[in-house]
């Protein structure tokens, strides 16, 4: 198996390099510092997987995106970011990204994240039915659950946990969507921890992204 690391930060990409390497030790890897490395450094090897920034000296992030698969077909991505916005999650989503980390979460979220990547079957892009159409935003089709990366149906979500999702995809915190709902913080820290499980999601921006995709948050959210 092989794993591209970008970043143009020197300190961060060898962060990322011993973060991975521990927990995928038998992992070929290969670290670019620019885009332009990025795409030489894959160029003609079976990459599987590329970790990378999304603000590179010469390429932009989301066109980096696109050459790498155009050299490396099949090549599964994951954002590692230091920009939270929902619009920029909404871009990843469109772009068809494989996973996003946050720069301000832990290791072991990134650990989590790139092995759900790694192990998950190949990634095919949601497709608008007639039936996701007609329903209104953030309202669940009748007698259909979530699916999962896998393919596997999810656990329908609660209309407290669609409120609880729609209010984190607004960039509230806890401690705002507690007042704002009346319930207790640790409610709703469990309402985000239940949303996750049943989304198949290995953090905030990866439950974002994967409702986004299911339309289970209104467009007025995403404005």
């Amino acid at each position: 198996m092989t794993i591209l690391l970008i970043d143009d930060h020197d300190l961060v990409l060898k962060g990322l390099h011993t973060v991975l390497c521990g927990a995928f030790p038998d992992t070929c890897f290969l670290t670019a510092r620019s885009g332009k490395e990025a795409i030489e450094a894959a160029r003609g090897k079976d990459v599987d997987l590329a970790v990378l920034d999304l603000e590179l000296p010469d390429i932009p992030g989301f066109r980096l995106i696109e050459l790498l698969r155009g050299e490396t077909p099949g090549i599964r991505i994951i954002v590692n970011t230091v920009h939270e916005e929902i619009w920029t999650i909404r871009q990843l989503e469109q772009s068809g990204v494989d996973g996003v980390v946050f720069k301000s979460v832990d290791s072991s979220q990134l650990i989590q994240t790139v092995r759900r990547v790694l192990e998950a079957p190949a990634a095919c892009h949601t497709q608008t039915s007639p039936a996701h159409a007609q329903r209104q935003p953030g309202q669940m089709p009748p007698q259909t659950a979530p699916h999962s990366q896998t393919g596997t149906a999810c656990a329908p979500l609660s209309p407290k946990e669609l409120e609880v999702l729609q209010l984190v995809a607004a960039g509230k915190d806890s401690r705002e969507i507690a007042t704002l709902l009346y319930i207790t913080e640790n409610t709703v820290e469990s309402h985000r921890s239940h949303i996750m499980r049943k989304l198949g999601a290995s953090n905030a921006a990866d439950m974002v992204m994967k409702s986004i995709a299911l339309g289970l948050i209104p467009p007025a959210r995403l404005k």
